[in-house]
């Protein structure tokens, strides 16, 4: 039997696919009705008929959170469409490999664009929403990777590093408005971004199991939820370490890591 949840309408952004799929179907089937956004259109209607075929509630929005003043609209037209809005899940995100010889000033641009300023705008919007309602939860979905650069990441670290820290703020501003704000920091967890990854992921869980993890602990609205633990520890870790080990653990966990072949 599916658990239950006080979350009673949420919207989620890349929904199209792993983290935010898998979120969005545990959330209807929890009770929830569910908006969906991405760029993706054919995508989030499949993920609309998942949820309706097994008896939840599901709409979309197309939204390509890339564009501000777009994402920057996403929660209210999915307020337009649940009546309300418990939760907002800023989830999109992008992110490839890349050495910093190889990394492009387009790819860097994208990957600010999408997970910085289109994540940030996402949840300003929902502000004024919750405010208005006197309760809500805001939710940034960030990486275990913002916590301390690691090879080849050196924008997508960035860029969730800064997401993290913009959480870190919304949440001591909205403290004593009534709005819970939640930093989701997941490990590797196996989605189509992550299959791009030419290494053994250490940890790596699927988008299923990461999805009843986090939507179980968002039910005590923490501040944080990371993991999987092992290497929630480990990244906790590593932010102790001066530079000089950190950089000697990354490239010998490099040398062992035997590159993927499939």
């Amino acid at each position: 039997m599916a658990k239950g949840t006080k979350t009673k309408t949420v919207l989620i952004t890349g929904a199209s696919s792993g983290i935010g799929r898998a979120l969005a179907i545990e959330y209807a089937r929890r009770g929830a009705h569910v908006v969906v956004t991405a760029r993706r259109e054919a995508e989030l209607v499949e993920v609309c008929k998942e949820i309706e075929g097994a008896g939840g509630r599901a709409d979309h929005l197309v939204c390509d959170v890339a564009d501000p003043e777009a994402a920057h609209g996403i929660a209210k037209r999915g307020e337009e469409i649940l009546g309300s809005l418990d939760m907002i899940v800023a989830n999109a995100g992008v992110g490839a490999p890349a050495h910093a010889s190889r990394l492009s000033l387009e790819d860097v641009v994208r990957t600010i664009d999408v997970n910085v300023r289109g994540a940030m705008a996402t949840l300003m919007g929902a502000i004024p929403i919750m405010l208005g309602q006197k309760r809500g939860h805001l939710v940034g979905v960030s990486s275990l990777a913002g916590r301390r650069a690691l090879p080849g990441s050196s924008d997508y670290s960035a860029s969730k590093a800064a997401l993290s820290v913009f959480i870190e703020g919304l949440r001591l501003d909205l403290a004593r408005a009534g709005i819970d704000v939640t930093d989701v920091q997941p490990g590797f967890v196996a989605t189509p971004m992550t299959a791009k990854n030419d290494f053994q992921m250490p940890f790596l869980w699927d988008a299923e199991k990461a999805a009843r993890y986090v939507a179980d602990r968002l039910e005590r609205a923490p501040g944080l939820v990371a993991f999987p633990p092992p290497l929630r520890f480990l990244t906790r870790l590593s932010q102790l370490l001066p530079f000089s080990v950190h950089a000697l653990a990354t490239r010998t966990a490099a040398r062992g890591s035997p590159k993927r072949t499939g």
